[in-house]
């Protein structure tokens, strides 16, 4: 069911995983974090467009809006539930897909973890999480979240 809405509503499935509804997030928190997850598929998308290694299946998929959209959500569901501590390393819990995507999308990439990582930082739960020792937020974003959680 989890992954249904990963597909659907992305963030609001990070939100459930996390263990909050729609009635205790604050708006401008969500708003802030929709914007971030909207240009970090963006920018997934355009890696997998420009990638030397996509195969020819994902080629075509990216070519159609309404699956590139399911595609670029799947990549942010993989990375979630692959960072997620309590599934961290536990396979059975990741998705996957055939053909494999490209090695640089992964949720072991810094580029996806820092995705999870900033996403996970809005909402102050980036302790849920198990990221790479080289994979830190910006300064000045823990400064913006302090802020907003005070």
């Amino acid at each position: 069911r989890l992954f249904t809405i990963f597909l659907t509503a992305p963030l609001q499935a990070f939100c459930l995983l996390l263990g909050h509804s729609g009635s205790d997030i604050d708006m401008d928190l969500f708003s802030k974090a929709e914007k971030l997850l909207s240009s970090s598929l963006n920018a997934w998308g355009s890696a997998l467009a420009t990638s030397n290694t996509l195969n020819p299946v994902w080629a075509q998929t990216l070519s159609d809006p309404f699956l590139r959209r399911i595609l670029l959500r799947f990549l942010f569901c993989q990375a979630v539930l692959t960072l997620y501590a309590p599934t961290f390393n536990k396979k059975e819990f990741h998705p996957m897909c055939m053909p494999p995507l490209p090695v640089s999308v992964l949720p072991t990439t810094t580029n996806s973890q820092m995705v999870v990582m900033q996403i996970a930082s809005i909402f102050n739960a980036v302790n849920n999480f198990i990221f790479s020792e080289e994979v830190v937020l910006p300064e000045d974003k823990h400064d913006d979240t302090d802020a907003m959680s005070n």
